[in-house]
């Protein structure tokens, strides 16, 4: 009768253990399905400088940036996730903008669009993307609705600006 309950026990332990592992693989596997889209960068929050919190006058005025080119119809950063673990990023090249000097308009060009291959992959909350010279480089990530948010990345990526942020992407189309 013993020997029952503890064989009852463990094999009962071994279907809690063997369903929370398909559960975190299943998890796994519908995020991988929610990123597999088009996603266009919409906002950049929580922005620091060198770790520091950046004055809101800087924070506003790199956000008006991003918002104007936005506005104005051009794709400042678009991620196409394909099913196949590959991606496509199309980004607008602002290395004109410089935030240190006063000028009276700043006036987009949509046609500076700079793309970029490679290959993606979503491991333990980060988002792990690998380009063409097998560089990579990992994001924490969360999804939210039709929000993906890319926490911490550099805003050299974007703009000739020291620092990060959280990129704000929102999913295009259905699904």
């Amino acid at each position: 009768m013993k020997t029952t309950r503890i064989f009852s026990a463990l094999l009962a332990l071994l279907f809690i253990v063997s369903c929370s592992t398909s559960s975190d693989d299943e998890e796994i596997q519908d995020k991988e399905a929610a990123i597999e889209r088009i996603w266009q960068l919409r906002d950049i929050t929580n922005i620091n400088l060198e770790g520091s919190a950046v004055p809101v006058e800087v924070s506003q005025e790199i956000r008006t940036i991003v918002n104007l080119i936005v506005n104005e119809g051009c794709e400042l950063m678009a991620f196409e996730f394909k099913p196949d673990q590959s991606f496509t990023l199309e980004q607008y090249d602002v290395s004109d903008f410089n935030p240190s000097t006063e000028e009276v308009e700043y006036v987009v060009r949509c046609e500076n669009i700079d793309t970029f291959d490679g290959t993606w992959d979503l491991k333990e909350g980060q988002l792990i993307i690998s380009g063409e010279d097998d560089e990579f480089s990992a994001f924490s990530i969360r999804l939210e609705s039709s929000l993906m948010i890319l926490e911490d990345v550099p805003l050299g990526a974007i703009l000739p600006v020291d620092g990060e942020g959280d990129f704000v992407f929102e999913k295009l189309g259905n699904g």
